[in-house]
């Protein structure tokens, strides 16, 4: 788990060094400048920035701590001078190296965004290089979105809408579901679809995971620990029979209908006669007459290694909504036994056996 607090006044001198050095770098090489002279520039404005250091007006510092009061990184937002009402700037972000591609970055920001929705902000923005793929990928799956550049800029503004008019808003928001996941006793290697992100059967399985993605950024930000292979689950290149479990954790909302049962196809055939297939996954309802086209689902997930993490899956609103009895009647059809199907509000948990 990741926890923001307060800095203390020597934590802060550390860590305000530290940021203005990597701001710096960042400007000299955005500007085509000399980043001993950005240094100098930034040091004469901190003082009229942050007139009272870590208790400065409308500026909030906060370190970032695990369960065992380990350091992981730093996170600074606030008003920047002539701001418009209501906006605040992602001044800085950073995690320690040792801790990056665990998602220590996105816990950050998921909690500081929160905080924020308390202090009147509407609207956060941040400038990040144009170089930096891993971080724009991040902020735009918390919902930043990119402003219009010239060709070949090297600095893009991104913002983020923190309060919608309901009326506006096209993402219905259902109620936090809390997902509790057991050990997954297996033998052999666990394959597990859509293993990027959050990293959630990686996490608990370690090295005994293969963790499969279309999407190179997507596992890129996955925790370390499993082998990690870009591939399309409607093709999977392993050879028949090979694996004794299948996961697929909150992966099958991502794809199309019509994909659905290719992928359930793929992962029979590469099981093993008894292996499993165990997913988890979001109760969706029929769209029916909503005008909103999308559905959100908050999660708070207790892994059992002691581990709880905090995160949201949305997507489209299908037209004909998903449910456990979808999947099944799926299962069913491509050859999979059903050894049980259990609801809990918005979200469910599956477990196939091939025959």
């Amino acid at each position: 788990m990741v926890k923001l607090e307060r800095l203390s006044q020597d934590e802060f001198n550390r860590w305000l060094a530290q940021s203005a050095d990597r701001q710096a770098e960042d400007r000299a090489w955005v500007n085509g400048t000399d980043s001993k002279a950005e240094r100098e520039q930034l040091e004469a404005m901190i003082p009229v920035l942050l007139p009272k250091g870590v208790d400065s007006p409308d500026h909030a510092f906060r370190v970032a701590r695990d369960e065992a009061g380990n350091e992981l990184g730093f996170v600074w937002v606030g008003v920047a001078p002539g701001a418009p009402e209501g906006t605040c700037l992602l001044f800085d972000i950073y995690v320690h190296e040792a801790h990056r591609g665990r998602g220590v970055a996105r816990a950050m920001l998921e909690q500081m965004l929160e905080s924020l929705k308390g202090d009147a902000i509407k609207t956060v923005v941040l400038y990040v290089r144009a170089d930096n793929a891993p971080a724009r990928a991040l902020y735009k799956k918390l919902g930043f979105v990119e402003d219009a550049a010239p060709e070949g800029a090297r600095s893009l503004q991104m913002r983020r809408t923190l309060e919608l008019d309901p009326e506006d808003e096209r993402a219905h928001t259902f109620e936090r579901q809390h997902v509790v996941v057991g050990d997954l006793p297996s033998t052999g290697t666990i394959l597990d679809i859509g293993g990027g992100g959050e990293g959630v059967i990686g996490r608990i399985a370690g090295d005994r995971v293969v963790a499969i993605d279309r999407l190179r950024q997507e596992l890129e930000e996955a925790p370390a620990g499993p082998l990690k292979i870009v591939m399309d689950a409607r093709e999977l290149g392993f050879l028949d029979g090979v694996f004794q479990t299948v996961t697929a954790f909150f992966s099958l909302m991502y794809m199309k209908a019509e994909d659905h049962r290719r992928v359930f196809e793929e992962v029979l055939r590469v099981l093993a006669p008894g292996g499993r297939f165990l997913i988890w996954d979001a109760v969706i309802p029929p769209r029916g007459g909503n005008k909103k086209d999308a559905v959100i689902f908050p999660m708070t997930i207790d892994l059992p290694t002691g581990t709880v993490v905090s995160t949201g899956y949305g997507v489209r609103w299908p037209d004909e909504g998903r449910d456990a009895a979808y999947y099944q009647r799926l299962a069913e059809a491509v050859g999979f036994d059903v050894v049980s199907a259990c609801a809990t509000g918005k979200h469910f948990a599956m477990e196939l056996k091939k025959s």
